[in-house]
Formats: structure tokens, C-alpha cells, sequence
């Protein structure tokens, strides 16, 4: 019985027969200093439950082993703090579900590694910003879909391939190949002038011309075919 108070402490032992126990009852308080090992062995399940907080402090390292499977759920807010390095492995399936946002910063440099496919799907807008260079290469194909494509650069563009190039800058615009094919009209308006002309025809669809001769004569004001009212 508790000293002028209501409560007790109790310190019981039963040996009776599949009722074996030893039950300890703290009124208040109950404190373990051990000076040096602690062992403790459960033979089947254990519960463990603390009505408000609990910190544990650990001098060095801990070590934790779950043979199959370990669930943790939190009612609020968790915070991961790793001091050097942090690994995760996963043999099989890794799932990551955020019901909001998702903010990741990394210092310095990072590296994501896909040995497969990779599929990445947006339902909204894509943004990217980056300070340096940008490079995409692919073994196959690129293909892009959509309603408008708008390129804008500040001082040139390259389309290269092994036939030849296209390049737009600020001299204008230069077009070199070993040959080529016009499939349908060509026309040309210098700028502020009614005056047009056209090849409308001229190779015949899928030979090739000579672009520095056809550019040439269109530059000296001959028409490769008359265009009405033209004079």
C-alpha cells in the first residue's frame, strides 16, 4: 500500500502449472540501471505499448533484423536525418506514393540509372531549366508529337546529318548537300517586292538540282519560269 495514498507496488510470482508468471506493478515510477550487458529473450510474441512519448539514445551503433515482414505507420509528420551516407536496397518492387507535392534538392551531382524502359507521364506542364549544356543521344529514334513545335535560339542552329546540313544564323540561312530533291513548287519573294519568282515543275519530282545555280539566277532576277505579270 502506497505510503498516505491509494496506489501500490506489487512484486508477484506464479508457480502453478501453464500459469507461470512474474508480474511486476509500478504505482508511479520504475527505473533499470544496468552496468554492463542487458538480454533479453522472448520465446513468442511481444507487446510493447507507451501512452505518450519515447526517445531512446543510442551511444553507437543498432542493429535491427526482422526476419519477414515490418510494418510503421505514422498519425503525423516524420523527419529522416542521416549525418553521412544513406542506402536503400530493394530486391524486388520500390513504390513511392505522395498524396501532394514533392520537393527534392540535391547539392551536388545526380545520377539515375534505368537498365530497362523508362516512362515518365505528366498531366499538366513541363519545365525545364538548365544552366550549362543539355545533351540527348539515343542508339534508334527521337520522335516528338505535338500541335505546335517553336525552336528559338540566340545565335544558331544546326541540323547536321551525313548528306549534308542546314545551318540558321546570322548571316542566314545555309543549306549544303551532295544533292537536292525538290518534290514540289519552290518560290521566292524578296522582301517588299511584288515581284515573284518560281519552279513550280521544274526539276521533275525527285531530281536533283543544282541549288547554288537555281539561287544564283533567282538573285540576278531570272525567272526558272515565268510567273504572270511578272516582268
Amino acid at each position: 500500500q502506497t505510503h498516505k495514498g491509494d496506489g501500490y507496488n506489487e512484486l508477484r510470482f506464479e508457480d502453478e502449472l501453464g500459469k507461470e508468471e512474474v508480474f511486476i506493478h509500478a504505482q508511479r515510477d520504475k527505473n533499470n540501471i544496468v552496468k554492463h550487458d542487458e538480454t533479453t529473450q522472448v520465446g513468442n510474441d511481444r507487446t510493447e505499448r507507451v501512452e505518450r512519448d519515447e526517445t531512446i539514445s543510442i551511444g553507437q551503433d543498432r542493429l535491427e533484423d526482422v526476419a519477414r515482414d515490418e510494418t510503421v505507420s505514422i498519425g503525423q509528420n516524420r523527419a529522416h536525418e542521416v549525418g553521412n551516407d544513406d542506402s536503400l536496397s530493394v530486391g524486388r518492387t520500390h513504390t513511392i506514393t505522395t498524396g501532394k507535392d514533392r520537393i527534392e534538392h540535391v547539392g551536388n551531382h545526380r545520377q539515375d540509372l534505368t537498365k530497362a524502359n523508362h516512362t515518365v507521364e505528366i498531366g499538366g506542364h513541363l519545365e525545364q531549366v538548365v544552366a550549362g549544356h543539355s545533351t540527348l543521344q539515343t542508339g534508334e529514334a527521337i520522335r516528338h508529337t505535338t500541335k505546335v513545335y517553336d525552336i528559338q535560339v540566340s545565335e544558331s542552329l544546326t541540323i547536321r546529318s551525313p548528306a549534308g546540313l542546314l545551318r540558321i544564323d546570322g548571316a542566314g540561312i545555309t543549306l549544303d548537300g551532295l544533292a537536292l530533291d525538290f518534290k514540289g513548287p519552290v518560290s521566292q519573294q524578296a522582301k517588299g517586292s511584288q515581284r515573284m519568282t518560281a519552279t513550280s515543275g521544274v526539276p521533275e519530282p525527285g531530281e536533283p538540282i543544282c541549288l547554288s545555280c537555281l539561287l544564283k539566277a533567282i538573285a540576278d532576277g531570272h525567272n526558272m519560269i515565268p510567273m504572270e505579270g511578272a516582268s
